[in-house]
């Protein structure tokens, strides 16, 4: 099928969840009984993906060059998808532009959230049936920026995208869209304050309401 591929970030590009992320890791901590970090900085630490999530959060159970404990992952995400949409909400905009994006093209999700994770927050959102497909982090033997897991689903749901775009708040989002070839859309209310220098985006979404006029022709 012939038609526009959308794909989107999901963190600080179609909600903001640092909160309920970061209560989650103090509710976690405490089940260790590890004192609780300060919000402020655990608003940094949330948003770089999960293995940095737990190194950073979790520094005394995680030991340099070894994988992150698996009991320490569960209960975090036990613990985060039970208060997943506790502070959680949409950006203003969002719910009503999505469903417009998908008559007009397929909409993927790209995040460097679990796939569990992400379907169960989207569903909550109301969000999930406008997506054909929702890739996390262990998605894939590959994640985020690397373009083969957007490639494999292409080439298994038999798509042949007139264009690409890739819309999200981060450089790894830019990059992203450089290595799939797709035009990168940076938006303005995310959690960075600036677009990246390199790769810089195509264009820049200042509000949600913005991405019909630029993803729709």
């Amino acid at each position: 099928m012939s038609e526009p591929l959308f794909i989107f970030d999901l963190d600080g590009t179609l909600e903001d969840s640092r909160t309920d992320m970061s209560l989650s890791v103090n509710r976690v901590r405490r089940i260790y009984e590890l004192p609780e970090l300060p919000d402020d900085l655990l608003r940094t630490l949330v948003i770089r993906g999960m293995d940095f999530l737990y190194r950073s959060c979790f520094p005394e159970l995680c030991k340099e060059g070894e994988p992150v404990p698996e009991a320490l992952i569960q209960k975090y995400e036990v613990n985060y998808a039970a208060h997943i949409v506790d502070h959680t909400t949409a950006y203003e905009g969002i719910v009503s532009t999505l469903p417009e994006l998908a008559r007009h093209g397929k909409l993927f999700l790209y995040t460097n959230k679990p796939e569990s994770l992400s379907r169960l927050l989207l569903e909550k959102l109301q969000l999930l049936s406008c997506f054909t497909e929702v890739i996390g982090f262990d998605s894939h033997a590959k994640s985020k920026p690397d373009p083969a897991p957007i490639e494999d689903a292409i080439a298994r749901l038999g798509l042949h995208p007139t264009e690409r775009f890739m819309i999200g708040d981060s450089q790894a989002d830019m990059q992203a869209a450089e290595n799939l070839k797709a035009t990168a859309v940076w938006c303005k209310w995310g959690y960075q304050k600036e677009p990246p220098a390199h790769p810089s985006p195509h264009t820049i979404a200042r509000l949600p309401s913005d991405l019909r006029h630029i993803l729709v022709h």
